[in-house]
């Protein structure tokens, strides 16, 4: 009996044992991935069109907004009021007559993740998951770090010094979310704009760039929520 009852006891041991491990690896295949792209926003403009692809679940808070104002149709008629050659582009503030559109509060500045990475030498460091390299989509912001509402930019080159700096415990540098994937003759068009100073900004396409619609044309939420329906 005694023999049969350490047997009984081991062998729920080990079902216990393997139940944990069959867990902890569900938990780690269920993991979300922060480059995992959950929207795409198509920007039909005066001068072509281009596609973003956003990264939700990395950058939620600054996705979650930008998808707000994009959803909302702020963007729509909106100009891209500044361009900086080999620099940026950026847009989603101002109407053709200069006049600031009014934005919600602002929102606040998120860190882009980073994971802890190992060098050749044995020295290990952080490394951004995003970074302000050639058409990448940010957030524009004043000096002040939570500032940012609607303005974003698109990279017209490596950027970098943008980045923040993930070894900082607060949060730093611009909100990088999101990458053109379609439409770089458009970006490159508009890099490329004469520009003059209006009404006391400089940097202005001497001949309007507009944003004629902007438009989510994939959401994973939504198609979730679509297939879990047809389920």
């Amino acid at each position: 009996m005694k023999s049969m009852h350490k047997l009984l006891v081991s062998s729920c041991m080990i079902f216990l044992a393997i139940a944990s491990i069959s867990c902890s690896k569900e938990k780690i295949e269920k993991k979300e991935d922060p480059k995992e792209v959950t929207h795409k926003v198509l920007f039909e403009t005066s001068v072509g069109n281009f596609t973003a692809e956003l990264y939700g679940i990395g950058m939620k808070k600054t996705v979650k907004n930008f998808i707000d104002y994009v959803n909302d149709g702020f963007y729509n008629g909106l100009l891209f009021h500044r361009v900086v050659k080999d620099f940026v582009i950026q847009g989603g503030g101002f109407s053709p007559d200069m006049k600031p559109k009014k934005t919600r509060d602002p929102v606040e500045l998120e860190m882009v993740p980073s994971i802890e990475v190992t060098d050749e030498s044995g020295k290990k460091y952080r490394k951004l998951l995003f970074s302000h390299e050639k058409y990448m989509l940010s957030m524009a912001r004043r000096r002040v770090p939570n500032s940012a509402t609607s303005q974003f930019f698109v990279t017209l080159g490596n950027i970098t010094h943008l980045d923040p700096n993930p070894n900082h415990n607060e949060p730093n540098g611009y909100a990088v979310f999101g990458k053109v994937i379609d439409g770089f003759k458009t970006i490159d068009k508009i890099g490329q704009a004469e520009i003059t100073t209006k009404k006391g900004f400089p940097n202005v396409p001497v001949t309007d760039i507009i944003i004629k619609k902007a438009t989510v044309i994939f959401d994973k939420n939504a198609v979730k929520k679509k297939k879990e329906g047809k389920a």
